[in-house]
């Protein structure tokens, strides 16, 4: 039965081969020139059997599929060294360079934030090309505010590479911004850069920006504002810069947040009344082909409209090749139609595999495809709302059985109303993205669109409102659900099982399944043992904080110059992950009005820390030299290196994040001239240790 369904979906059979050298490349890089050796080396192999036409022996004719499958590996390998080799390394000097900006700027607390595209940049007296990508944070003022995209300026700033603060477990924004080819950043002060021209980005992005653009100012034409907006805005057209973290925390608290997210649903909902406005050409070959033309080109122009996000793009792809089957009027295998658009995504992009929403979008549409007919079947209704709603129901499950362990190790939460949200929001949201195109239609005509901005304004309103009720229901999610790599591995390894178990019915597969399941069972109780065990010491990346976790099992000693009656946002965003991952049950927190102001010594397991505040501790200079394994120092104490070495015998020094640069410039010259080490939180990122 395998081999059958491998015999019907050969890009099946092209991408997981694709997809394992991609994954292997990123976690284990092989140097360039070894791929390319290999991958002509294979392709010579390749030519042989062609020529002498050895592929018709059917014992060598399975070494042909191996040789292929091995093309494509390495040929993954090699598009992720593409991205690599791609990259511009900047100097630390200032640079001046011309860029365009290629997000609509968005302003923050403090700045405004946006993403350039370098065109030039000047070295010594000669402009080079450069296509470089760098996250920007102009000085917010009135003129920075007036930025918009696509404009071109002139910049004067430092370049520098985005960093990892290290501390252990928190999301890593610089691996994040790496699968988008983002390395770096700039701060650029309002008198370091000038407008040279507007409309100077891509064409093609820049009509696709003024098509949102003036979609979204009907919006605003027609009064439709606030929350209203900021989720319409989301939901029929991808523009997010206006969803509030209390949005989007209410939506995934419900289970709603795939709503926000423009994808299969939304590029569904557009064929199907695309299929049903234009039935009348399928009576004959040329009008399924004018009808295919028609909705393939509306498809990737929706594409288009909502800046050809990953989402839009495959599922765009996946319909056009529904659309194209029925044009031909053959029956489409949908597995191969979802590897089809998996593969070509990946070679535009080979990092698209590791953006969450693209491995989330396969594992629900793969799953509903498989358990919703299954589901589905197992309930008869003979009227039709109880059959929608039971039709609901089962896309809702079938689609959670693929992606909950995705989605539990992301966002260690599971929303436990989703089944309701689905049943109540699914069909209200059908019903915006039909308004939404009824007023997009009809916007020529004020009278006509008034009336139905009205109502899309008050159905938006509506979805509102029931995604706020379902969030504050008892229960609404369960949280702190830890699930790491391999635990997600295993667990989707268990649905596999389960599933061949199901079509097959053999006895071997639910032996098999309960083996996996035993593993996952064994595997957890190791990894609490481990937990229990775990004895750590970090000196957390906070900025302008210092903050020390000592770990041992399941309780946290915590020492910071920043704790009143509850944690900063920093310290939560920062030390919380730590904390979930070591299921850390007590938390014994320290600062300074319970610790002396000059210095705090300790010890922890084997190792002796003395965490130094103030030059005072010179005051109490021992008559022989205390030993420690490490000195902390926080808050720019005016102390100097010799300062330690006369009174201390130390192994290493950390300079935590609550010193400022230049204090820590400084002592960072000094332990060099010294040859003592140190660690620069700062510059290096958390300092951990498990002892």
């Amino acid at each position: 039965m395998f081999e059958k369904f491998l015999h019907q979906t050969p890009f099946f059979r092209l991408v997981i081969p694709f997809i394992a050298g991609i994954l292997f490349q990123i976690k284990f890089p092989i140097l360039n020139g070894v791929i390319i050796f290999i991958i002509a080396l294979l392709l010579l192999t390749i030519t042989i059997f062609s020529i002498f036409k050895l592929t018709r022996n059917y014992s060598l004719n399975k070494l042909w599929g191996v040789l292929i499958s091995l093309i494509l590996l390495f040929s993954g390998m090699q598009l992720v060294n593409f991205k690599v080799y791609n990259r511009f390394d900047f100097n630390k000097n200032e640079q001046t360079f011309i860029a365009t900006i290629i997000e609509q700027p968005k302003e923050t607390e403090k700045s405004v934030k946006t993403i350039l595209k370098l065109n030039s940049l000047k070295d010594s007296v000669i402009w080079k090309k450069n296509n470089t990508r760098v996250i920007c944070y102009f000085q917010k003022d009135s003129n920075t505010l007036q930025l918009n995209f696509g404009d071109q300026i002139l910049v004067k700033a430092f370049v520098s590479e985005i960093k990892n603060s290290g501390n252990p477990f928190e999301f890593d924004y610089k691996k994040y911004l790496k699968y988008k080819e983002i390395y770096y950043q700039t701060y650029v002060k309002s008198s370091n850069y000038s407008v040279l021209a507007h409309e100077k980005c891509n064409i093609l992005w820049q009509y696709s920006h003024k098509a949102r653009q003036s979609l979204l100012n009907i919006y605003k034409k027609h009064n439709i504002s606030d929350d209203e907006f900021a989720v319409l805005s989301a939901l029929t057209l991808g523009f997010k810069n206006d969803l509030t973290p209390e949005l989007k925390e209410s939506f995934s608290a419900s289970g709603a947040m795939h709503i926000l997210a423009v994808s299969g649903l939304h590029v569904g909902i557009i064929f199907i009344v695309l299929c049903k406005m234009l039935f009348f050409l399928q009576k004959n070959k040329y009008g399924r082909i004018i009808q295919s033309a028609i909705i393939i080109v509306a498809l990737f122009t929706y594409a288009f409209i909502t800046g050809f996000s990953d989402s839009v793009f495959r599922a765009a792809t996946m319909f056009a090749f529904v659309s194209l089957g029925q044009m031909f009027k053959r029956q489409i295998n949908i597995y191969n139609t979802i590897s089809a658009s998996a593969f070509i995504l990946l070679i535009i992009n080979p990092y698209s595999i590791m953006n969450v929403g693209f491995q989330l979008s396969y594992a629900a549409v793969i799953s509903i495809v498989f358990f919703q007919p299954k589901i589905y079947s197992l309930l008869n209704f003979k009227y039709k709302i109880p059959d929608y709603i039971w039709q609901l129901i089962s896309v809702a499950i079938a689609a959670q059985i693929g992606t909950f362990p995705i989605t539990i190790h992301y966002f260690n939460q599971f929303p436990l109303y989703f089944i309701l949200s689905n049943i109540i929001i699914i069909p209200i949201a059908i019903l915006i993205i039909y308004g939404a195109i009824l007023l997009f239609a009809f916007s020529f005509s004020d009278l006509i669109s008034k009336y139905i901005s009205i109502g899309l304004n008050f159905i938006t309103h509506i979805l509102n409102q029931n995604v706020g009720f379902i969030e504050e229901l008892p229960f609404s999610k369960i949280e702190n659900i830890l699930f790491d790599r391999i635990e997600v591995i295993i667990l989707l390894a268990l649905i596999f099982s389960i599933s061949f178990f199901i079509i097959q019915k053999q006895y071997y597969f639910l032996k098999t399944s309960v083996l996996i399941l035993i593993s996952l069972l064994c595997y957890n109780i190791v990894n609490n043992f481990k937990i229990s065990e775990n004895s750590i010491f970090v000196v957390h990346n906070i900025k302008g904080v210092s903050a020390i976790n000592l770990i041992e099992g399941k309780e946290s000693y915590f020492i910071s110059n920043e704790i009143a009656n509850n944690f900063s946002d920093a310290i939560k965003y920062s030390v919380n992950p730590l904390w979930k991952k070591q299921k850390i049950s007590k938390i014994v927190t320290v600062g300074e009005e319970d610790s002396l102001k000059i210095f705090n010594s300790f010890s922890f397991k084997k190792i002796k820390i003395l965490h130094i505040k103030s030059n005072q501790i010179l005051n109490y200079k021992p008559v022989e030299k205390l030993k420690t394994n490490y000195i902390i120092l926080s808050e720019n104490t005016d102390l100097s290196i010799s300062d330690l070495i006369s009174c201390f015998e130390f192994d290493e020094i950390i300079f935590d994040s609550s010193n400022s640069f230049y204090k820590v410039r400084t002592w960072k010259k000094e332990c060099l001239n010294s040859g003592i080490k140190f660690h620069d939180v700062s510059e290096e990122g958390a300092y951990s240790r498990y002892l």
